[in-house]
């Protein structure tokens, strides 16, 4: 029935559709780990430093502009310009999978001497994943005909979240003991129903699998454009005919859409072409032609050919000013001609614009306030008890309500985006005191459930909190957009992003360290002395547990029992040997009071200094 539908609204793009949509999916498989699942395993194992260390894998995905236009310009033509990045990716990918998954157990165990091994490790995933969104946002753009073309930001959606959802949320459910235990078996095991072993075997082996098909049963296709035009009497003569041809060439051979789709996972710029159609026939008064925004009416002058364009209006190119491009290697040169080495400098020439330049330290030395929400609430709420699988499960609420609160507040952001941004900048700084509060005053649980109105409670302060980031996110988008120069902009909307995501995720590494610098914490077991063997056995257990997070112990014996003490073990640990966890000093609220009082100070710097700029004349 389903499939009926489908078939019946897409026809014969659906095959083209769905290997979008498994393209994207992978991809989120990987990212879905790195970002959201071993985090959560690592915590019990690890300390927030060491946790720290592994986000260093997620850079890639920020960082990818770097080495996009290598992968535009380096293919083998007779396999296909996507397909020679594409399908090697896929399979090297599979292979570390595969391989991984017979030793990462024992890494995560032992995540105190080998984190730099699983930062390694997962690194390259995110960077095979990297690579490989850049030569897929390309070829959504040529695969998919002209009147489907809007699609490829939903399969990109769809694509993304999914393998996110199922490496993260699903994940972290299935492979859950207790919830296992509770709603799916009948006799109790103390294994989910998955283990992270098999879930990397089972990936691996299909991406190989698809890797293989897309290599030798999928082509590469190319989209076949039209152009509308009214009718005239006159309209198709000869000259018409044969500019029409080179126009079309020229479109089907753009290549500014395998830049446009690289700042997110969730993002997908809507520019298509780099200029207007333009053409030249006396004696027609109008036509239309494509452009960025698909149909552009164009008035000719009978006397001098002047062209008005009437979406375009706001270009670098009004009043005769030229682009970047046109200024720095001639008039005649458009992006898709621009070597890697061309596109390189093209990037530094935007980065030390006087406005990009404020942007970009205002972008750094602000985002870092979100930290303590991004990086160390969810380990905060699993320390007091909240189940992973809760934490999770968050996300399948908050992402249908974000996506419709993208759609509404595009509107508001239009005329004044960075005044919105600031704005919504000082909401998301009051919500970290919300969340901190929501630390503090966290029910003792006793090895419990969290009640549903508790968890609610979490749930509504997650999702505003996510409201106001996304606010931000949407903001930025729109002026990006506002001020990229049209001549090369998919490159310089994707520098803009790379800049801002940057700015969100270097900071994650020092505020995990902060954290762990200013806590103090212990472990206190009783072990009674009336079976001296079995005193001792537990003693050496427990202190080869602390040694593997380079923790003191200390063993006071007083009467009879051994009071055995373990600075800074984690409480999951401290549980499994039945002692009692106890923090003097949490780092968590030191951080985070430092980030509200310091949030509050960049509001009045951004209301100074950033809102400006979307007054400039760009």
């Amino acid at each position: 029935m389903l499939f009926t539908l489908l078939k019946r609204h897409f026809g014969n793009e659906l095959n083209n559709i769905v290997w979008l949509v498994l393209l994207y999916l992978i991809q989120g498989i990987p990212i879905g780990l790195s970002f959201g699942t071993i985090p959560f395993l690592l915590h019990k194992h690890a300390t927030y430093t060491q946790i720290g260390i592994f986000t260093i894998s997620t850079y890639p995905y920020s960082l990818k502009l770097l080495w996009s236009p290598i992968v535009d310009s380096y293919f083998v033509q007779s396999f296909g310009r996507r397909k020679s990045w594409i399908v090697p990716i896929q399979i090297l990918a599979g292979i570390v999978f595969i391989t991984i998954s017979f030793f990462i157990e024992t890494l995560l165990e032992h995540a105190e001497t080998k984190i730099i091994y699983i930062t390694i490790v997962f690194f390259l995933l995110i960077f095979l994943m990297a690579t490989q969104d850049i030569a897929v946002d390309a070829w959504a753009l040529t695969i998919l005909s002209k009147p489907y073309l809007h699609y490829a930001s939903t399969c990109q959606t769809i694509g993304l979240n999914t393998g996110y959802f199922l490496s993260y949320t699903i994940f972290l459910t299935l492979s859950s003991p207790k919830f296992a235990n509770k709603f799916l078996r009948s006799v109790p095991s103390e294994e989910g129903i998955i283990t992270l072993p098999g879930y990397l075997q089972f990936w691996g082996i299909l991406f190989i699998i698809l890797s293989i098909y897309l290599a030798f049963f999928k082509d590469e296709e190319s989209t076949t454009i039209t152009t509308t035009t009214t009718r005239h009497d006159n309209y198709n003569n000869n000259n018409n005919d044969d500019k029409n041809k080179q126009v079309k060439s020229k479109i089907e051979n753009e290549s500014i859409e395998s830049k446009s789709m690289r700042s997110s996972p969730s993002s997908l710029s809507p520019s298509l072409l780099s200029s207007p159609v333009k053409k030249q026939n006396k004696k027609n008064k109008q036509h239309i032609s494509i452009d960025k925004k698909d149909i552009t009416i164009i008035k000719e002058n009978n006397e001098n050919n002047e062209i008005i364009d009437n979406n375009n209006s706001n270009n670098n190119y009004d009043n005769g000013k030229k682009s970047i491009v046109q200024e720095t290697y001639g008039m005649d040169i458009s992006e898709s001609d621009l070597t890697p080495k061309q596109v390189y400098y093209l990037l530094w020439k935007i980065i030390t614009l006087p406005h990009i330049k404020i942007l970009s330290i205002l972008f750094i030395i602000s985002k870092i306030v979100f930290q303590p929400n991004e990086s160390a609430l969810n380990l905060k709420l699993l320390e007091k008890g909240l189940r992973k699988e809760d934490i999770a499960s968050f996300s399948l609420i908050q992402f249908p309500s974000i996506i419709i609160f993208s759609i509404i507040s595009s509107k508001w952001v239009k005329n004044k985006p960075l005044t919105i941004w600031s704005n919504a900048y000082l909401v998301g700084v009051f919500f970290i005191l919300v969340n901190m509060c929501s630390v503090f005053y966290f029910p003792n649980l006793n090895g419990g459930e969290i009640s549903w109105s508790h968890f609610f409670l979490l749930l509504m302060i997650s999702l505003f909190s996510s409201f106001s980031y996304n606010l931000m996110s949407v903001s930025q988008g729109s002026f990006f957009l506002k001020i990229s120069d049209k001549s090369i902009g998919g490159t310089y909307v994707t520098l803009l992003n790379t800049i801002a995501n940057f700015a969100g995720t270097y900071p994650k590494l020092f505020i995990l360290m902060l954290i762990d610098k200013l806590t103090t914490s212990e472990c206190i077991v009783n072990i009674s002395n009336d079976n001296s063997s079995s005193s001792s056995s537990s003693s050496s257990l427990i202190s080869t547990s602390s040694n593997n997070l380079t923790t003191t112990t200390t063993i006071i014996q007083e009467q009879q029992q051994q009071v055995i003490i373990h600075d800074n073990i984690s409480k999951e640990l401290c549980a499994e040997q039945n002692g009692k966890y106890r923090i003097e000093r949490d780092g968590y609220y030191l951080v985070a009071t430092g980030a509200i009082i310091y949030g509050v100070f960049i509001y009045f710097v951004l209301k100074r200094y950033l809102t400006p700029i979307e007054k400039l004349k760009l």
